[in-house]
């Protein structure tokens, strides 16, 4: 099963992981989560376009609940095949799964994970976020930039998104 990727972060060098989500080809199977607490020295722009998206509440969790709610979303998916179309954003989630800082992470080790970048997507997306204008107020919110790659993704192959 192919899950797309997408992952927001707070400072130039994308390491500072700010928000996480994945959806599944058919659009069933969702993960979405946020850390807690947030990078307390978003940029500028973060701060302004990404943050007030935020979801909080039961989405909000700190690093080891975070590692072991992905990795056990994972565990629920036959052979999941990632997607992503931004490498900072592969890194961050392996930097999830890997258990980020803690030092001994829960939840069961995905092993079966394989990982394939979507290149060339940025049209594809755009006339994503144009075919779908009730979301576009989302723009920059991980679930909906992870369902837009999904969105175009099938779309470059003739399916229904």
């Amino acid at each position: 099963m192919k899950l797309f990727l997408d992952v927001e972060w707070a400072d130039v060098l994308a390491s500072a992981l700010v928000s996480i989500a994945l959806v599944s080809d058919d659009g069933y199977h969702q993960f979405y989560a946020e850390r807690d607490p947030l990078p307390a020295e978003p940029l500028p722009w973060v701060a302004s376009a990404v943050y007030p998206l935020l979801e909080r509440g039961a989405s909000a969790m700190h690093d080891a609940a975070l590692t072991h709610h992905l990795r056990e979303f994972l565990a629920t998916i036959p052979e999941p095949w990632i997607c992503y179309d931004s490498g900072h954003d592969r890194g961050l989630c392996q930097f999830v799964i890997d258990g980020m800082d803690e030092v001994t992470p829960e939840g069961p080790m995905p092993v079966d994970v394989c990982w394939q970048r979507l290149d060339d997507m940025a049209s594809a997306c755009e006339r994503w976020w144009k075919d779908h204008p009730e979301h576009r107020p989302q723009r920059h919110h991980a679930r909906f930039d992870a369902m837009a790659l999904r969105g175009a993704y099938l779309s470059q192959r003739g399916c229904e998104s």
